[in-house]
């Protein structure tokens, strides 16, 4: 539905797009998600479904994500950004939270530290 609070997921390793957007519907209540396979389909549809928050992998093909996050900021001014990615190293989380994400999590955690994060309030 047009008005549902939105979540949209870019990672390019199909599994965890399908892990992530089974969970976020089922068990976190997200009633709208949306996945994306690279940066630049995860750009359109930011752009076009202003989702109230990201799920954001880093190693893509085609553009890492740390590359699209301020175009992501800009096109979603107040979307909550999680980075979820392998790496999770002191340079990554500094230049992740200068380009606006709000949290960087390690794949592998609970999904429910990851949707807390997420959640709409």
């Amino acid at each position: 539905m047009a008005g549902d609070p939105k979540l949209l997921i870019v990672d390019d390793n199909a599994a965890v797009c399908s892990a992530l957007e089974a969970y976020m519907l089922r068990v976190a209540g997200w009633p709208v998600v949306l996945t994306a396979p690279d940066a630049g389909r995860g750009l359109l549809l930011a752009a076009e479904h202003a989702p109230e928050a990201i799920v954001l992998d880093n190693r893509m093909p085609g553009g890492d994500g740390i590359e699209i996050l301020a175009d992501l900021r800009r096109a979603c001014p107040t979307a909550r950004i999680i980075m979820h990615t392998s790496e999770s190293t002191t340079d990554l989380q500094l230049r992740a939270h200068e380009l606006g994400a709000d949290a960087i999590v390690e794949k592998g955690r609970p999904l429910d530290e990851l949707a807390a994060l997420l959640a709409v309030a």
